[in-house]
């Protein structure tokens, strides 16, 4: 038990050091009074005795210090008497350490926060077993049941098969009717995803089949969101769409299948006597890979399902599923390319941390000089390179550590900010979040840091004379110049980096615009938009078209809105609804040349409520019932694509739902899908020939006032002519489009808010570089003025040699984007990465910045008069 001593006197060296330090006093004591008594006894006095007995005995210093060692807890105790010290040095110079301590927390808190979405959306395993083994089929959502069932036998490399899609439902709770969307599956989904359920059990084989009861799982945020964590809800019967639906099981926190958003998962109807199932293309496929099974036999097995296909189906060729069968990773299929945008972001604040860094260093530099005589008093007194270099490395560290700790605080605070604000679809934002993790970086980052910050005044320690020439910046001597040029290559850095981060953001502010200049072929100013829905197991068919019909009446009636229509998919929101049609006297285009057609059903005001331009003919009318003869609107991009120059009104063409049609006008191109690109030919009826008795569709307003203020007024419409109606999503047109540019938008905002940063640095370390070039000239510049040198001659020699760091990391900087904005070349539209004009902008920008930096205080400098400086020195 011998060790077991050893490490309770150190404890008690560590825990109770007054005690130790009392006992070594009174052992030092009665040590030197044992001696005086021995003395004395031989015949002196009692005063020559103890000061005999000192002698003897040697320094009581160096004895207290020797036992010290020898309790084993110096280099504890010496770290604890370097930080105290360090803090001091902090809390003398206040300003210093709270500009330094907010640089670096900026730094270190953006990283963390940033860092956390990665780990979140890149690194953390997705809520689905062996993930790695799922993939998504190609032509998602574009599936029929019919061709499932076809190909399922084919698919020897999968273990398991399942398809998928989502619906809305109206869900009937004792707090009203809310549209929830729910993914619509085969029963094989669970099993293929590998996730079991909470409560209860997953979907049982048969029950996606014809006659099989109505069943639902939940998500676990719905159950405890409608239903408080109630287990029993297992075999309780819920209302969705007005079918009492049981609820057979609640899947675990965190799962989610394809998005968070959509919560209750709810079989297929696999039924092929329904019309749906063999001509509903809506499905998508998805399939975990056997064990041992490689991309050989996958690619074998997605070939053999081609072959099936096209042996019993005439596709078109816009629908063609038997070319380039292919699957796609389930995460880069669930979250979409999130990779490069994430890796931007984090790209640009490890930049503007490095800025940080390099700031810190030169102010550290610069304080590291201005202790001249506390670093050469204690050389003189026998601290060594090693002793001096540990104080310089603590006291960087603590500053780390303590901008770690603020820079993590503001990471929290602003972390749902940030979420808010990122280039990533809205639905995955609840599964971003911070964890311990982001203590290990913040951690990490604070060793890092407090290491990088350490490097430049440590050189000039380890490798200097401790001396005070070493230390001073007011010399020009070789310690002076060497000083000085670490500062400004500290600066050249910021400066080139902050080129970097001012160029990215001038090229996504003119991507924006481009965007913004784009002919839509709509006006968003104004325009509400609010999913409605009145199931049929609620209402007749009689009911909902009477439903939609007073809701359109009735919203145009309100007041400040100029016009209300009906469509059935929302521009740039929606996609889908979508086939083939037969062009009338154009035996060229029958087969596989069939073109492809999105169908928008509309209302005779829809076309004003968008600020859709007739180009031709007319619109879709009162009269164009569902008695009349079938007619449509079509593009312009229909028309010029079938008929070129020539006419499209009066001529006919087939659908596979409302047979054939008349093209009554011509409606330009609006952006359906897409703001880029060239738009797919589009198709628009009358609501009540191709939607008759529906009772779901968007209700578009235009106001002269603010979109939100419509909002309010829409939703009690819709509760006062029908409370068994449900409301899905509400917004605004413009917000529609924000989301349609969100990459560039919201990369736009943080590049520019680290651009902002990253140019105060560069604006403070300037000034840093100037200030003390001025304080260490002061008596140059003194002497220089009382022989008669002009003042602003002076102001022009201190500027210019200020901005020398400052032009050298312009022109770098200006290389630099030259070859870092190739990352954002997938983000920009309308401007090549390379672009002179934001080029331009960044280095403009930083050089006017630079200026402004370096004249604030070379005005101070050449205001001094001689003998102010003479006294000064």
């Amino acid at each position: 038990m011998r060790w077991w001593g050893d490490v309770w006197f150190r404890l008690r060296a560590l825990l109770a050091r007054g005690r130790m330090e009392r006992e070594l006093e009174d052992e030092l004591a009665f040590h030197l009074e044992m001696e005086a008594r021995k003395l004395e006894a031989e015949g002196m006095s009692a005063r020559e005795a103890r000061r005999l007995a000192r002698l003897r005995f040697g320094g009581e210093d160096r004895f207290k210090e020797s036992t010290r060692e020898a309790w084993g807890v110096s280099a504890w105790t010496d770290a604890v008497g370097d930080v105290h010290f360090a803090a001091r040095q902090l809390r003398k110079h206040a300003g210093w350490s709270a500009v330094a301590v907010a640089t670096l927390a900026l730094g270190i808190g953006g990283t963390v926060a940033l860092f956390s979405v990665v780990d979140s959306l890149m690194l953390r395993p997705l809520p689905i077993a062996s993930e790695d083994d799922v993939v998504v089929f190609w032509s998602d959502y574009n599936w029929r049941g019919e061709e499932f069932d076809h190909v399922a036998p084919y698919a020897t490399a999968f273990s398991g098969l399942a398809a998928f899609s989502n619906q809305g439902y109206t869900l009937r709770t004792e707090s009203g009717s809310s549209l929830v969307v729910a993914t619509v599956s085969t029963v094989e989904l669970f099993d293929v995803l590998g996730v079991a359920p909470f409560l209860g059990r997953t979907f049982a084989p048969g029950e996606d089949r014809p006659g099989a009861e109505p069943v639902a799982v939940l998500a676990h945020g719905i159950w405890v969101r409608e239903f408080g964590s109630d287990a029993s809800i297992v075999g309780r019967r819920i209302s969705l769409d007005g079918v009492e639906t049981t609820v057979v099981g609640v899947m675990p926190e965190g799962f989610y299948f394809p998005t968070p958003e959509l919560e209750i998962f709810v079989p297929l109807d696999m039924d092929p006597e329904d019309p749906a199932y063999r001509d509903n293309g809506w499905l998508v496929l998805t399939g975990r890979t056997g064990p041992g099974v490689g991309d050989e036999h996958v690619a074998a097995s997605l070939r053999a399902i081609a072959s099936a296909l096209d042996e019993r189906y005439d596709y078109p060729a816009a629908f063609d599923k038997t070319r380039d069968p292919h699957v796609i990773p389930v995460r880069e299929y669930l979250l979409g390319d999130v990779r490069p945008a994430l890796l931007v972001l984090l790209a640009a604040v490890g930049v503007l941390l490095l800025m940080a860094c390099a700031n810190v260093g030169a102010l550290i530099l610069i304080k590291t000089a201005d202790r001249t005589r506390e670093m050469s008093v204690r050389a003189a007194l026998g601290a060594g390179r090693a002793r001096l270099a540990r104080q310089v490395v603590t006291e960087s560290l603590l500053l780390g550590a303590l901008s770690a700790a603020i820079g993590t605080l503001l990471a929290v605070g602003l972390f749902d900010v940030l979420k808010a604000s990122l280039p990533v679809q809205p639905a995955f934002l609840e599964t971003v979040r911070l964890d311990w993790t982001a203590l290990l970086v913040s951690l990490a980052l604070a060793a890092a840091v407090g290491s990088l910050i350490a490097l430049v005044p440590l050189r000039r320690v380890l490798r200097g004379s401790l001396t005070a020439s070493a230390f001073s910046l007011r010399t020009d001597g070789a310690g002076g110049l060497e000083a000085s040029r670490a500062q400004s290559a500290l600066v050249v850095a910021e400066v080139l980096l902050a080129v970097v981060l001012v160029t990215g953001t001038s090229l996504l502010t003119r991507t924006v615009v481009e965007l913004r200049t784009l002919d839509l072929g709509l006006d968003p100013d104004g325009v509400i938009a609010m999913d409605v829905l009145l199931s049929s197991s609620e209402a007749g068919s009689g009911e909902r078209t009477l439903f939609m019909e007073t809701l359109v009446e009735r919203a145009a009636a309100l007041p400040g809105v100029q016009a209300a229509g009906l469509i059935n998919r929302l521009p740039l929101r929606d996609g889908g609804y979508q086939g083939s049609v037969r062009i009338d006297g154009r035996p060229d285009l029958e087969g596989a040349s069939r073109p492809n057609v999105m169908f928008r059903p509309v209302t005779p005001g829809t076309f004003e409520a968008l600020g859709a331009e007739l180009l031709a003919g007319r619109g879709i009318r009162d009269t164009d019932g569902a008695d009349a003869p079938y007619v449509s609107v079509i593009s312009e991009s229909f028309a010029r694509r079938i008929w070129g120059g020539q006419s499209p009104l009066g001529r006919t063409y087939g659908t596979g739902f409302v047979g054939s049609v008349e093209v009554v006008g011509v409606v330009r191109d609006i952006a359906v899908t897409s703001m880029t690109g060239e738009q797919p030919m589009t198709a628009y009826y009358p609501w009540s020939q191709a939607m008759a008795g529906s009772g779901g569709g968007i209700l578009v307003a235009r106001t002269s006032g603010a979109a939100s203020a419509l909002a309010r007024p829409l939703r009690s419409l819709v509760r006062e002519i029908e409370p068994r109606a449900a409301i899905g999503r509400v917004g605004s047109l413009e917000q529609t489009l924000d989301d349609e540019m969100a990459e560039p938008l919201r990369l736009r905002f943080f590049l520019g808010l680290f651009s902002l940063l990253g140019v105060v640095m560069g604006i403070v370390g300037v000034y840093g570089i100037v200030a003390h070039s001025v304080r260490r000239r002061r008596l140059e510049l003194g002497v220089r003025t009382a022989l008669g040198a002009e003042p602003g001659r002076l102001l022009g020699t201190v500027v210019a040699r200020g901005m020398l760091p400052v032009v050298v990391g312009v022109v770098a900087g200006a290389a630099a984007s030259l070859l870092a904005t190739r990352a954002l070349a997938g983000f920009l539209f309308g401007v090549a990465p390379t672009d002179l004009v934001s080029l331009l902008v960044a280095t403009s920008s930083l050089l006017a910045a630079g200026a402004a930096a370096a004249t604030v205080p070379a005005l101070r400098a050449a205001r001094t008069h001689p003998s102010e400086a003479l006294r000064g020195d």
